[in-house]
């Protein structure tokens, strides 16, 4: 390894190119976070050389001691071996964030130089931004060569020219679809802006206006996500030529880097995961990919061939003009349980687990997956494939679409919040396919053990052990299935799942029978003790149960409102008798009031205009007016199957004896949805 310090301008001074490794992630600073604190480490250092000018044309000279200077960081680079009539280029292993960020800084620098008629800064900044060549590759002309994801941005900013050709090329509204600008683009215009404000004398930390404590970088930061074109921010000043000299100056002379230059016998893998740079964390999956990628570097394998086939779509998706952009899906958050993270750790989360059969912290992943890797030798190229594979099952199981019997399995659970089973189902799918009768029956088993024990209100905290355990079983099964003979038939794993659950007993981990079941479903208060959004879903799944093949399909949205029938301001509604109600009969009505019998599905809107009303329609005697009842309302403009029941209700009053009995009702469906099957004896 070769240590060594440099400046900005040294660093880009020379015909190289630092290329970002395709299995590297995409840019991810953000302007609040990493650009503007970078921006004003920069221009406080020549702000300072601008204090120490001033200082030395007086007679205070002799006390001016060193200038100190910004350490900014470090970059970790290998040396690539490029053929005949390419440039001479590095891969950075570490700093790439940081260096791309100084590259974007220098263009946006070199397009405001050129509106101040500075030949001299002018060049000097156009020999730091572009390879002179000629080169047998038009790309190596760049100095900065990024992952797939951000190399039209980079070769468009390259030549763009400043902001306004920026701000066209990428509009915040294409059509009527609102869309973020690129954070190269973003950070492109912060850099501009901030340059042209600082030779205008203007701060970026100082506040807009003595009236508040928005800064020039808050208001600057708004205008790039918000407004299509950005007003700049000179005031009333006129530009001095001196500070742009001085800026320059202070990137040249006043900050230093440290490079760290591979050789041959250096890990590059050790090195990137024991450096801490500043900037955006690394994820779990950034630290799996580079462990990955480097592995295959050192195997001699085809890097770029084998990350294009197999990691590519984590990172890089294609936009509706074909665009290469990135993929943002799997970075945005998802919650389960108690853990919010971007999609793609909470992948390798639930895959560590289910690669190694053992219990993983989320902030263990990375070491996790590690240890599990190194304990036996690997096909890189068959995890590559099975990593691809299990990501799309994740994907299927985390956003579902369409209503397959799958996708509507995958709502219900995460409907309950039961993450804890995501790698059994992993598993699953690992030895069926989707529309398999084995696999079927699995989910549903599972979908019944979950709902069951929800209904009857038992407890969930058990089910990281459960599914632990059952998931060994799957994971011997599947080893058992290598081995089998025609002298040994062992259970299949959807009958192994089914064998595993109804050998649980006890509160805390059984599968609740169907006398539970159904004392639960009658009694309980449902809508007091569980989420609304849980009792939306279980209510959804017997609707949707209720349609047969026979009839047109008919999708039932989620955003339907779960309704009581009988008001819960039933008492001060004037609409239900209470005058001849013993306390004990009140008690009563208000327990049953919560329970499935009284809970049905509606519109929001439906939700609305029924709500509080009668249940039959009555005359109101003050005015004449005839109030519709929520019977009829609910019969004539609901399609929904449950709310047919209630279409034969003309001539019942709407109180205990009826709620019980249309809960018996769901009941019988609710029993065939979440079958528990008898256990041999």
């Amino acid at each position: 390894m070769q240590p060594g310090k440099t400046s900005i301008t040294l660093l880009f001074n020379a015909p190289t190119q630092y290329v970002i490794p395709v299995f590297q992630r995409g840019y991810v600073w953000t302007l609040e976070k990493q650009v503007a604190p970078l921006w004003a480490d920069l221009s406080d250092r020549a702000d300072d050389l601008i204090k120490r000018q001033e200082v030395q044309n007086t007679s205070a000279a002799h006390l001016l001691g060193t200038a100190r200077k910004h350490f900014l960081g470090s970059l970790v680079l290998t040396p690539v071996v490029n053929s005949f009539g390419r440039v001479g280029a590095y891969e950075v292993i570490d700093g790439q964030q940081r260096t791309t960020t100084l590259h974007l800084l220098l263009i946006a620098f070199r397009d405001v130089s050129k509106r101040l008629g500075n030949a001299v800064l002018f060049q000097l900044l156009e020999n730091l931004t572009k390879n002179p060549g000629p080169y047998n590759e038009s790309s190596d002309h760049h100095k900065v060569w990024p992952t797939q994801a951000g190399r039209d941005e980079i070769t468009f900013l390259n030549t763009a020219g400043g902001s306004d050709a920026v701000c066209k090329k990428y509009p915040l509204k294409v059509g009527k679809v609102r869309q973020e600008r690129p954070l190269l683009v973003q950070t492109y215009l912060y850099l501009y802006h901030a340059t042209l404000a600082y030779l205008h004398g203007v701060n970026l930390d100082d506040p807009i206006s003595a009236e508040t404590d928005t800064t020039y970088s808050d208001h600057l930061t708004h205008l790039i996500r918000h407004d299509e074109h950005i007003v700049e921010l000179v005031a009333d000043k006129d530009a001095i030529a001196q500070r742009a000299e001085l800026l320059f100056m202070a990137l040249q002379d006043h900050v230093q880097i440290m490079t760290l230059t591979l050789e041959a016998e250096d890990d590059p893998q050790v090195i990137f995961e024991t450096l801490n740079a500043r900037g955006e964390p690394l994820l779990a999956s950034d630290l799996v990919r580079n462990f990955v990628f480097l592995e295959a570097t050192r195997n001699g394998m085809p890097v770029g061939e084998l990350y294009n086939k197999y990691w590519q779509d984590f990172d890089e998706q294609k936009d509706a003009a074909q665009k290469i952009t990135s993929n943002r899906y799997w970075r945005e958050k998802e919650r389960q349980g108690r853990i919010t993270n971007p999609r793609i750790d909470l992948f390798f989360f639930h895959y560590t687990i289910l690669q190694r059969v053992a219990e993983t912290k989320v902030g263990h992943v990375f070491q996790n997956y590690k240890d599990w890797w190194q304990r036996q030798a690997r096909d890189l190229e068959v995890e590559l494939a099975h990593i691809q594979k299990v990501s799309g099952w994740f994907k299927e199981f985390i956003s579902p679409t369409g209503y397959s019997r799958t996708a509507e399995f995958a709502r219900l659970i995460k409907a309950l919040d039961v993450s804890t089973l995501t790698p059994v189902y992993l598993a699953l799918r690992d030895f069926y396919e989707e529309d398999s009768p084995e696999f079927l029956q699995a989910i549903s088993d599972l979908e019944s053990y979950v709902v069951r024990r929800a209904v009857c209100g038992y407890t969930t905290k058990n089910y990281n052990r459960i599914f632990m355990r059952l998931l060994e079983i799957l994971h011997e099964e599947k080893h058992t299935e290598e081995v089998a003979t025609e002298e040994i038939i062992p259970l299949t794993p959807a009958q192994l799942l089914r064998s595993y659950l109804q050998k649980l007993g006890g509160h805390s981990q059984c599968w609740p029978s169907d006398q539970e079941f159904h004392d639960a479903w009658l009694s309980r208060a449902v809508y007091k003790e569980m989420r609304v959004g849980k009792v939306c879903a279980l209510l959804r799944s017997i609707e949707l149960a209720s349609h047969t093949k026979k009839q047109e399909a008919l999708a039932i949205p989620q955003t339907l409102t779960v309704e009581h029938v009988l008001p819960q301001a039933w008492e001060s509604s004037g609409h239900y008798p209470i005058s001849d109600m013993t306390d004990a009969q009140r008690i009563e009505r208000n327990r049953t009031l919560h329970t499935f019998g009284n809970l049905t599905l509606l519109t929001q809107a439906l939700n609305s205009s029924a709500s509080n009303g009668p249940f039959h329609s009555t005359v109101d005697p003050s005015t004449g007016e005839v109030l519709e009842g929520k019977r009829r309302k609910i019969a004539a403009n609901s399609l929904l199957k449950m709310n047919a029941y209630f279409q034969a209700l003309a001539e019942t009053s709407w109180e205990e004896t009826a709620i019980s009995t249309r809960a018996e009702n769901l009941f019988i469906q609710a029993l065939k949805v979440w079958n528990r099957p008898v256990a041999p004896a």
